[in-house]
């Protein structure tokens, strides 16, 4: 299994349309997608913590509710599950053909790989601290390509425009279904900003 999950890092990187290929192959149960998901943004949710414990933020940029692991890992979780949904729903609008669950793999697959790079992040700056933000703008980026590429296989479409198309779709439908989630949590634009 380790041999596996070092190819499928690999491939993430470098051929993400194959990676995505390689997650759909191994067949698991959808069950087995919440547990990875779940799994990766309690790991994700304690990486942040360590770095905020090591690098804090000034308090004039702090946010409240970043300040308890609980409310974070429940707002990464939401924010996951609203994605998972929107990329399933968007996608089949569009005449996309993912299985839910191959959504689900994916995304909680990718959540791993943000983990290594926010481990990765972390390790610059303590080394190299001016190259950490340039690493962590220049890997959001490219997982956003990794993500188009990961939503057309899964869809079968015959094209990445239309997969990033159907990401800026899922973008404008994750921000109405948080609005949604956040103000059930009691979260507010004033005070915030």
């Amino acid at each position: 299994m380790t041999d596996v999950l070092k190819a499928l890092f690999v491939q993430t990187i470098v051929a993400p349309a194959d990676a995505a290929r390689m997650l759909m192959g191994l067949g698991l149960r959808r069950e087995t997608g919440w547990t990875i998901l779940v799994l990766a943004c309690v790991l994700n949710t304690l990486a942040y913590f360590v770095s905020t414990t090591l690098f804090p933020i000034p308090p004039e940029f702090s946010l409240p509710l970043l300040a308890s692991p609980g409310l974070v890992l429940v707002l990464l979780f939401s924010v996951m599950v609203v994605t998972v949904f929107m990329l399933f729903w968007t996608g089949r609008a569009l005449k996309g053909t993912a299985a839910f669950g191959d959504i689900l793999i994916m995304i909680g697959w990718l959540q791993f790989m943000r983990l290594a790079v926010q481990v990765v992040a972390l390790v610059l700056m303590i080394i190299l601290p001016g190259v950490a933000g340039l690493f962590a703008m220049a890997t959001g980026l490219y997982g956003i390509w990794i993500l188009v590429n990961f939503v057309n296989v899964a869809h079968g479409f015959d094209a990445l425009g239309k997969s990033f198309l159907m990401l800026v779709l899922s973008v404008l439908g994750m921000t109405m279904g948080l609005s949604v989630i956040l103000s059930l949590i009691g979260v507010t634009a004033i005070g915030i900003l």
